[in-house]
């Protein structure tokens, strides 16, 4: 069987739809929005739980609805926590560089894609180097409305991700 960690939004509520989805032995770690940071102290933890329960795929998985990201494109009604200060303004600066080329509708999704793929290079770039080669990361993104997971879009909003023919 194998073994597979989730990064997770607790508001999201996926756990639940990730285990009828993907039934394997499962681990989580939660943090608003995906706006973890990977602390020196944090890294070694992931590592650690990694090399101990022999953990070969890493999977940051938002909702396309993800209340703090729609509340940092519109709102910002949590603002105040001190924890999303950094994650909110990385949202308005998003939200300004799509709101030039693309319909409203897309912000959000391209912003999430934007910090799910945000998230992967930074653990990779964290990783052990021992551990990294034996760990696939990636990230999904959830559709209520379709009742299913995809892969994330390439990042848009990331200008070294653009080529020019």
């Amino acid at each position: 069987m194998s073994r597979h960690l989730y990064f997770v939004c607790p508001t999201d509520n996926l756990e639940k739809l990730i285990e009828e989805k993907y039934p394997q032995e499962n681990y989580y770690l939660t943090s608003l929005g995906n706006s973890i940071k990977f602390s020196n102290d944090f890294i070694e933890e992931i590592n650690a739980l990694i090399e101990a329960k022999g953990i070969e795929k890493v999977t940051f998985v938002l909702s396309e609805n993800n209340q703090f990201i729609l509340d940092g494109i519109k709102s910002k009604q949590f603002s105040k926590i001190r924890e999303l200060k950094e994650f909110y303004a990385i949202i308005s600066e998003k939200k300004n560089d799509c709101s030039k080329s693309y319909k409203e509708e897309n912000i959000q999704t391209l912003i999430a894609s934007y910090f799910l793929n945000l998230k992967m290079k930074e653990l990779s770039l964290n990783l052990f180097n021992w551990i990294s080669p034996k760990v696939d990361i990636d990230a999904k993104l959830y559709n209520k409305e379709k009742n299913s997971f995809s892969q994330i879009q390439i990042d848009l909003l990331e200008p070294s991700s653009v080529f020019l023919n």
